[in-house]
C-alpha cells in the first residue's frame, strides 16, 4: 500500500533551525534518520502528489519533481557549510534539467514555506528573447500586472538592472517587467497550520492555478 502525504511534520521546522545552527557533518550524521523521517519522506510524498495535480492543469506539459538534496555543492562558494537548511521542489518538465526553464517550484524553510513560478537562472539570450516579446504585446503583459497588482501573495522577484531596458512608449505600469533581472514570481514565507496537515496541497494547487496564466506566457520565449 502506498503511502499518503498528511502533512509535514510540526518538527520539519525545529530541524532545520537546529541544522542551521549545526551545519556539519558530525551533526547530519547524528540526525540522518530524523531527516529522513522529518523531511524526505514527507517532502518525496507531497511532490509526487502536486506533481499529479500539476499534471491535470491543462498546462500542455508533465511534470515530474525534481527535489533539492541535502548536500550543498561548496567548490565554489564562500559559505562551506555542508548542508542545505531547507528542502525544495521544482517541477521539471520536457528533456534535459530545470535550470533555466520556467517551472513552478514550492520550498519550506525555517521560517515557513513559499512557492513560485519562474526562472532564477536565465542567460542574456532567454532575458533578450524575454524582452522581445514584451516590446510585441504590451496587452498581454498588461493583463499579467493587473492580475499581480490586485493581491498581495505573489510579487515580482524585485531585482532589477541598473541598464535601461525599457522600449520607449511602454506604459509606465509595466516598465519594471523590461528590467527584471530574473524573471520569476514568488511568495514570502508563511508559517500556516495548514503546511502541517494535507491541506497544503490544496493550498499550494490554488496558488500554482493563480500562476497558470504567467507560466503559459514565459514557457516557450
Amino acid at each position: 500500500m502506498n503511502a499518503e502525504f498528511k502533512g509535514f511534520p510540526k518538527e520539519i521546522i525545529d530541524f532545520f533551525w537546529e541544522l542551521r545552527m549545526n551545519n556539519n557533518t558530525e551533526w547530519f550524521r547524528e540526525n540522518k534518520d530524523r531527516y529522513d523521517t522529518l523531511v524526505k519522506t514527507p517532502m518525496k510524498l507531497f511532490s509526487d502528489e502536486m506533481a499529479e495535480r500539476l499534471n491535470n492543469m491543462k498546462l500542455g506539459e508533465s511534470f515530474v519533481p525534481a527535489i533539492s538534496r541535502a548536500n550543498r555543492d561548496i567548490r565554489f562558494a564562500k559559505d562551506k557549510s555542508p548542508y542545505k537548511d531547507r528542502k525544495w521542489v521544482v517541477f521539471n518538465y520536457r528533456e534535459g534539467r530545470w535550470q533555466g526553464k520556467i517551472c513552478f517550484y514550492f520550498e519550506v524553510a525555517p521560517e515557513g514555506w513559499c512557492c513560485g513560478v519562474g526562472s532564477y537562472e536565465s542567460d542574456s539570450a532567454f532575458l533578450t528573447r524575454y524582452r522581445n516579446k514584451l516590446a510585441a504585446d504590451n496587452t498581454a503583459v498588461e493583463r499579467l500586472e493587473k492580475k499581480l497588482a490586485g493581491q498581495s501573495f505573489f510579487k515580482a522577484d524585485t531585482r532589477l538592472y541598473k541598464k535601461n531596458f525599457i522600449p520607449e512608449g511602454t506604459p509606465k505600469n509595466i516598465e519594471k517587467w523590461f528590467q527584471f533581472r530574473n524573471v520569476a514570481f514568488a511568495s514570502d514565507y508563511r508559517m500556516d497550520e495548514e503546511l502541517f496537515t494535507k491541506d497544503i496541497l490544496d493550498v499550494v494547487e490554488e496558488k500554482f492555478k493563480f500562476l497558470k496564466p504567467y507560466f503559459l506566457y514565459l514557457k516557450d520565449i
